[in-house]
């Protein structure tokens, strides 16, 4: 059975790679940032299943490791994360525009000093970190799944007695 360790590094991997795949139309910065926050969403992925139902035994697997869970990562959440993914990159793209002062009416027509340009860079790095981290906590749980799914007790199809 796949301890917590092989869990993270998997997890972790799986996200960056998903998180890089799915910001290769970004520009190469954007595509560092997004894979940077898949890395972390892949490492907290990985784990979730584990902190959801504490492997107390190899027994211990329940709804959160199921193949049902599975179905409903693979089948029902790629639209969602596909939206959830275009708004934070219209966020970070927003910061960009006010950091270019091409939105100049919210700063009422003023040069933004330094202090602003900052926030609105982190506000960018940040709305394009968690692109990646929302395309990389799904890659590190179904990762975490696979690894389960692999063991002498694999997975329930829905929960324990199932």
């Amino acid at each position: 059975m796949p301890g917590r360790k092989t869990h993270e590094k998997v997890g972790t991997i799986s996200g960056a790679m998903y998180a890089a795949h799915r910001a290769k139309e970004q520009k190469s910065e954007h595509a560092i940032v997004e894979t940077l926050g898949g890395a972390l969403g892949g490492y907290v992925g990985g784990i979730t299943p584990d902190v959801l139902e504490p492997g107390t035994s190899s027994w211990h697997r329940g709804a959160c490791h199921s193949y049902t869970t599975v179905f409903v990562l693979l089948s029902y959440t790629a639209e969602l994360l596909s939206d959830l993914e275009a708004i934070c990159r219209e966020r970070a793209d927003s910061a960009v525009a006010l950091i270019a002062h091409e939105q100049g009416e919210i700063y009422e027509a003023k040069v933004p000093d330094f202090f602003d340009k900052l926030i609105m860079f982190i506000a960018e790095l940040f709305w394009r970190a968690l692109a990646g981290f929302l395309n990389g906590l799904k890659a590190g749980y179904i990762s975490h799944l696979v690894l389960d799914a692999g063991s002498s007790r694999s997975l329930p199809l829905l929960t324990k007695g199932f």
